[in-house]
């Protein structure tokens, strides 16, 4: 199945406590398989014909899903990343000059979501707790310069189980930090740009932490300054710190050894 929309998740989960084999298929791989067979039409019909042949020549892995725990912790940080999105929206509405009745409105809203937020905090915080491996895993990743104990929380609900990947670089493809070259001969000199072919809450995650290891982690700051020296410019270095955090990251949680300048 594609992993479109909300419902494909209990779905998946549903077959899977059926002991049934799942697939669960990034949507784009089906839409390029689709193209590949020249397809005209779009019905349900032929959606899921064309899903079955994708699966028959291709063969994609088995779906294993989220420990509970794991699957609470990822619920908690999207729900909690929902609040203060509201949140920010309603401090927008102030703007301007809104009618008193409405200031005092969203006052009221706005008070109202950061108690929330307070209370969703709380219980992420607490949820870790009651997990020793979650947090042992994220007092790991707290140990890289630049990840606060935010960071660390949202990284760990969005990674998947680390054994999945066999290499740094795989972690960073799922999460769409690997380069995007576009070269072809002598015509075609495209600008290198992030993929952002992968999981966007990771990258919205590791954001805030690269401008901070800009100056504060000693190995991205020597990184960065050779790409500044190379000529890049600032969005490129620091995807590419992002990329870099997330190499540093994978090492702590594939090792379970805190971070050390000196393997890196």
């Amino acid at each position: 199945m594609e992993s479109t929309g909300v419902y494909w998740e209990p779905l998946a989960n549903h077959l899977h406590q059926a002991q049934q084999r799942v697939s669960v298929v990034n949507p784009l791989r089906i839409h390029g398989f689709a193209k590949s067979e020249l397809a005209r039409n779009k019905t349900d019909r032929e959606d899921a014909a064309r899903i079955a042949r994708f699966c028959q020549l291709h063969a994609p892995y088995p779906w294993q899903p989220l420990p509970a725990e794991r699957r609470k912790l990822r619920d908690l940080t999207r729900h909690l990343h929902a609040v203060r999105k509201a949140r920010h929206q309603h401090r927008n509405r102030r703007e301007g000059t809104p009618p008193e009745w409405l200031l005092q409105s969203l006052k009221r809203t706005i008070a109202h979501f950061d108690e929330e937020i307070e209370l969703i905090w709380k219980e992420i915080q607490a949820h870790i707790d009651r997990h020793p491996e979650l947090k042992r895993q994220r007092e790991l990743l707290e140990t890289i310069p630049a990840f606060g104990e935010l960071t660390a929380t949202l990284l760990l609900a969005e990674l998947p189980n680390i054994e999945r990947f066999a290499s740094a670089r795989q972690v960073a493809a799922f999460a769409g930090v690997t380069p995007k070259h576009r070269h072809s001969g002598s015509s075609v000199r495209g600008r290198t740009q992030m993929s952002k072919m992968g999981q966007a809450r990771i990258r919205c995650a590791l954001y805030m932490p690269a401008i901070v290891a800009r100056t504060r982690n000693p190995i991205a700051r020597a990184f960065a300054d050779r790409l500044a020296e190379r000529g890049k410019c600032k969005m490129v270095i620091i995807g590419a710190i992002m990329r870099k955090l997330l190499h540093m990251a994978y090492g702590v949680l594939k090792s379970g050894k805190p971070f050390d300048p000196q393997y890196v």
